[in-house]
Order: C-alpha cells, then structure tokens, then sequence
C-alpha cells in the first residue's frame, strides 16, 4: 500500500492541537521521531520505543484524520489496560474539538460514548477497546488499528492473530510499546527484524527528544531503572524490562562480552 505520509502530516499540523509538555496548547508539530517515523510508515509497522516520545499521539491523529476526512472507516485502537484506554478515546475527542474550533464547524456525531464514535452520513467510527474484553470476528472490518503497549497485553499472541483476520488488505496496522522483558513481544520484534511477520520494525530511544545533559540527570533520578525507562538499543529495552528468570545484569554483561567463534581451517578426518 502506499501511505499518503505528506497528506497526513499536513493534517495533523494544519489541523490539531497538543497539549505540550509545559501545559500549554499548541498547534501538533511533530516533534523529530514522529517526522522521522511517518516518512517510514509501511502500514503493517511496530514500534519499539523510549518513555515520552509520543507516538500513541501522532497514530492516535492518524487515525483521527481517517475518521474525519474519510468514507467507510472502521476505526480501532487498543490499550493493555483500562483507564490508559479512556484515554485513548479521550484525546480523539480532543483532536476533533480542536478540529471543529479552528474550522468552526461540528461534526455530526450519530453516537458518541465512552467507548465508540459514530460520524453521521460518512459511515466511519472510532471504537476503542481493551486488550481481551472484546472478539472480533468475521463481521468485523476494520480499516485502521492501533495496538498500544502491545506488550503487556495478557495473551498478545491470541490478540494478534484474533484482530488481523478482521483488518481489510489495505488497513493501517500500528504496533507501538515499550518492551516488556523476553515474551511474545520479543519474539515478535525479532521474527520483525527478520522479515517473517510482515511488519517493518522500528526503533526509537530517548536520544531522539533528550540530550545528554537531561539523560544524565535522568539516570541520577532513577539509577539502575534508568535502562528500563530509556533504552538506547532494542536488545537493552528487552534486557532490562520485565520479569526474568535470569538476572539482567548478567545478561547485560554477556552480551558485551562475548565473541563469535573464530573459524579455523576445517580439519576432516
């Protein structure tokens, strides 16, 4: 498929607001890891990402604009846990107030609740749902899908396989979370990065919105957590999140230090 990368920032720039990290609403400028990504977007893509970089933001706008300006959209975004998902729906409802200000118009909502959205004459909704509270079957047809932290999902395996039987050939999937230790996430990730899943993986560390300077206070802050929080690399978000039965430090410390084989001649017998 191809994603209309221009056309979608123009919108989320143009057309919605943000509440910035001083309390302040702002016009939504993509901060540099939200441009970088939706220049990559493939639409079968998984985030792997540092704390704060606020890409559930900008695919929450993403789809914000499929329910505004499209036909016959099926909207669907998905938390691990419940009040994370109000939230999901609550910053939908921001986007579109913030759209309906600055073009002074109201979008005729046929349903409006606490868990869906109903756009009256385009056909579209925005549905929001809890990880294992809902089933999707054959009747579904969803046309973007956004899972958040996927990996604290209680069966994200099942979840997965369950949801994108629904999802139409030329739906948006987006996979974003933090990692979540060595379970069904990581081995997704790596079977990503292997090009077995049909997902294009993407990282993103805390170097993209922190400088040094703030790191450095950061991991004063939080000391041995600090890795967990702000991963430089996908292998030490994995190694350092989570419960494990090996201890990470050790892991850690493994991985720095081994070294492949060195391949001599063979010798046959």
């Amino acid at each position: 498929m191809v994603f209309n990368a221009e056309g979608y920032r123009k919108a989320i720039e143009n057309e919605y607001t943000i509440i910035n990290k001083e309390g302040q609403e702002v016009n939504f400028i993509l901060n540099s890891a939200q441009a970088d990504f939706i220049s990559k977007v493939t639409g079968r893509d998984y985030i792997l990402k540092a704390r704060q970089l606020g890409f559930s933001a900008e695919i929450l706008a993403i789809g914000t604009s499929k329910f505004i300006f499209g036909d016959n959209e099926r909207c669907v975004s998905i938390s691990h846990e419940t009040s994370a998902t109000q939230r999901l729906l609550d910053r939908v409802k921001y986007y579109i107030g913030g759209f309906e200000a600055r073009n002074k118009i109201k979008i005729p909502l046929k349903y409006n609740s606490r868990s869906e959205l109903v756009f009256d004459g385009k056909n579209n909704s925005f549905y929001i749902g809890t990880a294992g509270s809902h089933e999707f079957g054959r009747g579904d047809t969803i046309t973007f899908l956004h899972l958040s932290e996927f990996n604290f999902y209680p069966d994200p395996e099942k979840m997965l396989a369950g949801i994108m039987q629904a999802v139409v050939p030329n739906g948006l999937v987006f996979i974003e979370s933090t990692a979540n230790g060595f379970n069904y996430g990581k081995d997704f990730w790596d079977r990503s990065v292997l090009g077995e899943t049909g997902f294009t993986p993407h990282f993103y560390g805390p170097t993209w919105e922190y400088t040094e300077e703030q790191l450095e206070q950061k991991k004063k802050e939080l000391g041995r957590i600090f890795p967990q929080e702000y991963p430089m690399t996908a292998e030490e978000a994995f190694l350092t999140s989570g419960e494990q039965y090996f201890d990470s430090e050790a892991l850690r410390y493994h991985l720095t230090t081994i070294r492949e084989p060195m391949i001599q001649d063979t010798i046959y017998a």
